[in-house]
């Protein structure tokens, strides 16, 4: 019974909050607040809200479904290459929010402590939020594909992300996930301690 318990909360939890998203998304494209008039912020936020409806949308219709049943819903025959799809969209989206962190931090900083300097300028945050996106796509590729060990997945009967170890082969996709994970709690800590 708990894995259903857990499935469904999950998947509720998840249509929540892919709703929530899409309704910001929605509201932030019907005000036109990613127009030059505008705060560069949205610019930012808008792609951090899409990245999480991404991945949101893996957790609502795949992860809560495997966690529901303890076993992907996907034909036998595709399971793997599926799966490499499904968590390599995952680890993007992950990175991608991961790294928004420390940027619309880095904002903040920028607009409260330093008003008068133009660092987050319109064309400079487009330019960072395309560079973003092709950053969280490369260090995906190299954590997931690359490095001889280890590719991270979704495990149903855990209900959590894990790395598949490999017997006696170290993690290195912990060199990428340590250093980032690392510079997004110290880059707001800071941020927001000094803000």
């Amino acid at each position: 019974i708990v894995p259903h318990v857990m499935g469904i909360i999950l998947g509720t939890l998840s249509a929540i909050s892919l709703t929530l998203n899409i309704t910001v998304l929605v509201a932030i494209l019907h005000a036109r607040l990613l127009a030059a008039k505008h705060s560069p912020v949205y610019i930012l936020s808008a792609n951090l809200i899409l990245s999480d409806a991404i991945q949101i949308t893996l957790h609502l219709f795949f992860f809560a479904p495997a966690a529901y049943n303890q076993s992907f819903l996907l034909p036998e025959s595709l399971k793997p290459q599926l799966m490499v799809v499904i968590d390599i969209i995952m680890l993007y989206a992950w990175y991608f929010q991961t790294l928004s962190h420390i940027f619309v931090a880095l904002n903040r900083l920028a607009v409260v402590v330093f008003p008068q300097a133009a660092i987050f300028t319109r064309h400079r945050v487009i330019a960072l939020t395309i560079t973003q996106h092709f950053l969280s796509m490369a260090m995906s590729h190299v954590a997931q594909f690359e490095l001889p060990c280890c590719r991270i997945t979704f495990v149903p009967r855990v209900f959590t992300y894990s790395y598949l170890r490999k017997e006696a082969i170290y993690n290195y996709s912990a060199m990428v996930d340590l250093p980032l994970n690392s510079m997004a709690t110290l880059t707001p800590l800071i941020a927001y301690s000094t803000v």
